[in-house]
């Protein structure tokens, strides 16, 4: 596929944005749009949404973004995990034993003082489809098994040819922009040429998902992760979020294996000797290839095209970052692109979508990579390039040098998450949190910020409130003012009261929205 060839079929649709690929990142896109007001148009390969759990955690940041759409419910619902539960990870040579290792860990209560959302333990096969319903109950078409051809974009939009697989017709889409949200491989990604930095391969792997009744192995917890060295069934074996379902995951060696090596009586085989049960019976669900790496797009966007997930970042599994990365990016660039869309933002607006999640990506993906390097050892190398998982999540910064800090704790600064602290308000307890979702807001501790808020709300979507105990998780004083983001981070602060409010609240939205540059095309 070229970015430049010839566009022969006819103009048959047009849409705001045309997203290519229906998984995590695309379908969340999609979500973060409909909330937005914006309707795309999505197109996805594959017959449906996936049959494999893949992606099986998602933290609680992600979980932040999420909180405002009609998806929100539901996930917490879906994948809550009952506080006190416990899990067991083994090594060992099969899960029968021996036994090198074996540790348990509980599952604490929610930490309601840092976040009002809880990490929720959902498979990626069951993730896709509440997105899916919840995008679509907002205006969202969602096309399975259309795939797109081709693309050619110019300073209005871009023309992309797309086939319908299930009758083999060919027919064109009109957008203002493309996301590219194709996975790995991304045709988006190499139609446009961009290249990919970072340390590459660490192999390639085979996993299936499979149903047995484990629990003749099974120890004083539930087993949540096994490490496997039996040398003819090395291996992992993960639980997942259904009742006797597992993944099993081992290496391929490329290219003298392949999937089609694996046949059903080779895995049955194997599984067999990796959980040390002769008689073992199962059910296999399926097999897929997937390579761990460390990969990252040397830019996010090209014009009016945009990568987001895989297609902008590959990271190895290690420490789940990898989904939770790509609904980030979904997150940031929906609202710059309805932003830009609805009139109330400069084209300037939609260049920080590299310029803010390029880095941030490739220091996640850089902290995954180090995870991996490190699996196995007894004598860990130096750990002093790693931080926190929290501060991966939670704690990464726009506009600074270094992306992620050390150790996370929340400042209030701008670049950052805007924290969450419990209000009680008149309706009850909220989250300041539960204060954001699709427009800028300020949080005023006085008046005369409040009264600016209000004037400025009629030229762009701002709502204000008024309200108490939230400035000094801030950083300000109680006079003061915060102006935060569609996509909860941090757009101004200012630790008190200023001579001419609306004159400088109105300036800093200006210049966070690039609207002189909207204004001057008006």
């Amino acid at each position: 596929m070229s970015p430049g060839m010839p566009m022969n079929p006819p103009q048959d649709l047009r849409v705001p944005v045309l997203i290519v690929g229906g998984g995590l990142v695309g379908l969340s896109t999609a979500l973060f749009l409909a909330h937005q007001g914006v309707r795309a148009l999505v197109i996805e390969k594959r017959a449906g949404t996936s049959i494999h759990p893949r992606a099986r955690g998602f933290h609680e940041r992600t979980v932040e973004l999420l909180r405002s759409t009609c998806a929100s419910e539901e996930v917490e619902r879906t994948g809550a995990t009952l506080s006190g539960a416990t899990g067991g990870e083994l090594k060992a040579v099969t899960l029968a034993g021996p036994v090198l290792s074996w540790k348990t860990q509980s599952f604490t209560a929610q930490e309601t003082g840092l976040s009002p959302c809880p990490f929720v333990f959902l498979g990626q096969d069951r993730m896709e489809p509440i997105l899916l319903r919840a995008a679509c109950e907002q205006g969202t078409e969602v096309r399975f098994r259309h795939e797109l051809m081709a693309f050619s974009q110019d300073a209005e939009g871009v023309l992309a040819t797309v086939i319908d697989r299930e009758t083999n017709v060919a027919y064109s889409i009109r957008a203002e922009y493309l996301v590219g949200a194709d996975g790995v491989r991304s045709p988006v990604r190499e139609a446009l040429g961009i290249g990919q930095r970072g340390r590459g391969s660490f192999g390639h792997n085979i996993s299936t998902l499979f149903d047995a009744d484990l629990s003749p192995v099974q120890r004083e917890v539930p087993l949540g992760f096994a490490i496997l060295t039996h040398p003819e069934a090395g291996g992992v074996i993960v639980a997942t979020d259904v009742k006797d379902r597992w993944i099993y995951a081992t290496r391929l060696e490329v290219p003298r294996e392949s999937a089609s090596d694996f046949t059903e009586t080779r895995w049955t085989q194997r599984l067999r000797t990796a959980t040390g049960l002769a008689d073992l019976a199962l059910k296999l669900h399926g097999t897929f290839v997937w390579e761990a790496a460390e990969r990252v797009a040397e830019r996010f966007a090209s014009g009016r095209v945009f990568l987001a997930g895989d297609a902008a970042h590959q990271m190895p599994p290690m420490g789940a970052f990898g989904a939770n990365t790509g609904i980030h990016d979904a997150a940031n660039l929906a609202w710059k692109l309805a932003a830009r869309l609805k009139g109330h933002a400069g084209p300037g607006l939609l260049a920080t979508y590299d310029s803010e999640r390029r880095p941030v990506a490739a220091a996640t993906a850089n902290q995954a990579a180090l995870r991996t390097l490190r699996l196995g050892k007894e004598d860990p190398d130096d750990d002093s390039d790693l931080v926190e998982d929290r501060a991966v999540t939670f704690g990464y910064r726009y506009g600074a040098e270094t992306p992620l800090p050390k150790t996370f704790v929340p400042t209030g600064e701008v670049g950052t998450r805007a924290p969450h602290v419990w209000l009680d308000l008149e309706e009850g307890r909220k989250s300041t949190l539960d204060l954001f979702g699709n427009g800028f807001v300020l949080l005023a501790g006085s008046e005369a910020w409040s009264a600016a808020g209000r004037l400025l709300s009629e030229r762009v979507p701002l709502r204000v409130h008024v309200v108490d105990g939230w400035q000094q998780a801030y950083g300000i004083e109680d006079r003061g003012a915060c102006l935060v983001r569609p996509d909860g981070m941090v757009a101004a602060r200012w630790s008190g009261p200023v001579p001419d409010a609306e004159h400088i609240l109105a300036s800093t939205l200006d210049a966070v929205l690039f609207r002189e540059e909207a204004l001057s095309e008006s």
